[in-house]
């Protein structure tokens, strides 16, 4: 059967059809020419797109309150890293045995119901949490707090791949890569935004505040994928050609094997990501036994963290296609990560013993922004990795696996760094977590170069 002729505006060609064919088949997003520089922007023209978008920030917003204000009440409740440290496993512990079931069942339901079931029930589990602090038993206990955020998760893994996997049916295909960076572009932007927002709200009226305002941002989302009017029902399949669930995981987990690139960017992807839950887990501890300020003030250093993280993203996207090596980058993204995140830790008791207390604060500033930039330089290209290694068909199964491996590997090393923050101190547990990455750089580069060369291979070549 002929394909169909669409009509393209001037300008806004990306290639010829059968070549166009040639590139998605091979990964689902291409990078834009230098005349789409306005990705965005022509993204968020389409309704329906902008509607999940606005769905995605909300949530992600509202995320980003419940867990920097759980942290917080945890700590203030407990006094102990180590239940801090519980309570980030309790969020990440669910994709471990959910993802990949998820990436499946998304796949086969209304992604449109889906996501709208998901924020109402999130937001329902929200205002459980007020109700339990006021209650006379529980209210000063954190172990109500953990279960409630347990379930939270919980419900939240069917969200994201149904998210993602919506993103094809919403935009063009030659918009798909436009459309994938502005929603980690949202990401990193609602946390800027969220800690801060955050502790205002908690300074300015109280603890409570922000559950009820994560409660009315996961509201808001489900009403915005309640207004999607393109339909993102599961294609109907056969009975004799529908595999079973064990089947289909099967299937990822032999895809993900099967390539080399995708299981780089998966360890990649896993290493920025522990790195990041152990330090976000850390911060309010770091904050009060370390910079002897309130644990509310974390977001100090996670805002130049993070805008450090924001301005790699723009750097990467102005050198991608330039000459620009994944190997490369990797390795130096470890060896600074590593060696910054080694002299936040150091910085504090070293200054003191010199007399300086005054430029610890500005120094650990500096530092966070510096690491910022090299945690960015480890998840982008990461997740450029996975985009481009995998089609429409399989991406769900794909990404469901990527994510239950990785939140695996997540889970024991914030318990770890949470027992051992309370038992040697936390800025030992900062320092030693940098010099093993300063150390992992080293090995990399020493002895897995070759391997790393599979990451600037093309993918003609590769796949």
């Amino acid at each position: 059967m002929n394909e169909p002729h669409i009509a393209i505006p001037p300008g806004d060609e990306i290639a010829p059809p059968a070549s166009r064919r040639h590139l998605h088949a091979a990964r689902p997003a291409v990078p834009p020419l230098p005349e789409d520089r306005q990705g965005f922007r022509a993204v968020l023209r389409r309704g329906d797109f902008r509607l999940l978008w606005l769905a995605q920030a909300a949530s992600q917003l509202a995320d980003k309150f419940l867990m920097f204000t759980l942290l917080i009440v945890v700590y203030d409740v407990s006094r102990k890293a180590s239940i801090q440290s519980v309570l980030m496993i309790a969020y990440t512990l669910p994709s471990v045995f959910l993802s990949a079931p998820a990436g499946v069942y998304a796949d086969r339901h209304d992604k449109r119901t889906l996501m709208i079931a998901t924020n109402a029930i999130r937001g329902g589990l929200i205002l459980l949490i007020p109700i339990v602090q006021v209650l006379p038993v529980v209210g000063n206990q954190a172990w109500p707090l953990i279960v409630i955020t347990f379930l939270f998760s919980s419900v939240g893994q069917l969200f994201a791949p149904a998210e993602a996997a919506s993103i094809p049916s919403l935009v063009r295909r030659d918009q798909i890569m436009g459309a994938t960076s502005l929603f980690m572009t949202t990401v990193i932007l609602t946390l800027v935004l969220g800690v801060p927002a955050a502790t205002l709200a908690i300074r300015l009226v109280g603890e409570r505040a922000p559950f009820f305002i994560a409660s009315t941002l996961f509201a808001l989302a489900a009403i915005s994928i309640w207004r999607i009017g393109t339909p993102l029902r599961a294609a109907r399949t056969a009975p004799e050609h529908t595999a079973s669930l064990r089947r289909e995981l099967r299937e990822g987990i032999s895809l993900i094997a099967g390539n080399p690139a995708i299981r780089l960017g998966l360890y990649q992807l896993a290493v920025a990501l522990i790195v990041v839950f152990t330090v976000f887990a850390l911060g309010p501890v770091f904050m009060v036994k370390e910079l002897h300020r309130s644990d509310q003030d974390t977001y100090l250093v996670l805002i130049p963290a993070t805008l450090g993280l924001v301005t790699m993203a723009a750097v990467l996207a102005q050198r991608a296609g330039n000459g620009f090596s994944k190997a490369v980058t990797l390795v130096i993204a470890l060896a600074v990560a590593g060696a910054s995140l080694a002299a936040v830790g150091v910085t504090p008791p070293l200054f003191r013993s010199l007399g300086a207390d005054g430029a610890i604060v500005p120094m650990v500033l500096v530092l966070s922004a510096v690491f910022g930039g090299a945690l960015g330089a480890l998840l982008i290209p990461a997740f450029t990795i996975l985009q481009e290694r995998t089609n429409e068909e399989t991406r769900g199964r794909i990404f469901g696996g990527i994510f239950a491996v990785i939140n695996a590997a997540v889970a024991l090393p914030l318990l770890v760094a949470g027992i051992i923050a309370d038992a040697v101190g936390v800025a030992s547990v900062v320092a030693g977590l940098g010099v093993i990455i300063l150390a992992g750089a080293f090995v990399v580069r020493l002895a897995f170069w070759r391997r790393l060369a599979i990451l600037d291979t093309e993918l003609s070549a590769a796949d």
